[in-house]
């Protein structure tokens, strides 16, 4: 397995993970030397090089490329920094794929593509695009990823993954654990979660059963924003204090990346579900409870 973005937080996870089943992974990074003991390959996906030799011993590429959504604020200048990191990345991929090789393509996305909202609204694969920016963003990710050189290509529609010590869920509980907790926006926008352990085992899964096309990588359970932090005020024995931090107030401190926390979606994972996947966190209760 080659993994593109394998530095990253679910990079991480799915290099230990697949090591442990007694995979060989690689990385491709900008960077020349890595503290890791995982092989990795050189690449500058903004000037389109890439050692082609990468390809020699893998039957998946697995992508994961793409700068942070959670760093810097949403500027214009940053949000072009977004849209090219994901592009540039799947163009080299596909510029230097030797055309004799039948290599699996799985590549992220997320559940951004739907769009978000402060209701309650639902979506399953076959969902229509939302029209704001992360959607857009989603659409040319996941448009660039299917016009690819590679012959099969699945697309993991990633929520909002939750790890006891890396990604969101340490920031989205510390004001809890502090004391302090309180909802942000309405506390009625939806919470498409999934636990670290369910991402690496929907990779694997989607490698044996070669599935192609989209699947949301989303617990069966997709919760409130109030639920969330709820259950984590009961899993830490903190209250939750009974306000909230208004959405206008976000948005004067975070602009428009105040969505992140205000807004979301109901995502459903139908397909993984219909392809026969089982979660072993499909409630949030049952995620935060091993945290």
């Amino acid at each position: 397995m080659l993994i593109a973005g394998g530095s990253g937080f679910i990079g991480r996870a799915a290099t230990l993970y697949f090591q442990q089943k007694g995979w060989n992974v690689e990385w491709l990074s900008r960077s020349s030397s890595t503290e890791t003991q995982v092989k990795t390959w050189h690449w500058n996906p903004a000037s389109g090089q890439m050692d082609a030799a990468a390809f020699d011993a893998v039957d998946v590429v697995l992508n994961l490329a793409g700068l942070s959504l959670a760093d810097g604020s949403w500027t214009a200048e940053r949000k072009k920094a977004f849209e090219d990191s994901r592009l540039m990345a799947l163009n080299t991929l596909s510029q230097h794929l030797p055309k004799e090789r039948d290599i699996f393509l799985i590549s992220a996305s997320a559940t951004g593509y739907y769009g978000s909202t402060s209701d309650a609204s639902t979506a399953v694969e076959s969902a229509l695009p939302g029209s704001d920016f992360l959607a857009g963003l989603c659409v040319k990710w996941e448009s660039a990823a299917k016009n690819s050189a590679f012959s099969r290509v699945g697309i993991a529609r990633i929520g909002v993954v939750l790890d006891a010590t890396d990604g969101a869920y340490p920031l989205m509980v510390r004001p809890i654990r502090w004391g302090l907790g309180a909802v942000p926006g309405t506390g009625r926008q939806g919470l498409s979660w999934i636990h670290i352990g369910d991402v690496v085992r929907g990779f694997e899964w989607m490698i044996e059963q070669q599935l192609q096309g989209v699947y949301n990588f989303t617990a069966p359970k997709p919760v409130s924003m109030r639920r969330f932090m709820a259950e984590a005020a009961r899993k830490y024995r903190r209250m939750l204090w009974p306000i909230s931090v208004p959405e206008s107030l976000l948005y004067l401190v975070l602009g428009e990346k105040s969505l992140l926390a205000c807004q979301g979606v109901y995502a459903i994972p139908q397909a993984l579900l219909d392809s026969g996947f089982s979660f072993l966190y499909p409630s949030i209760g049952e995620a935060i409870e091993e945290f």
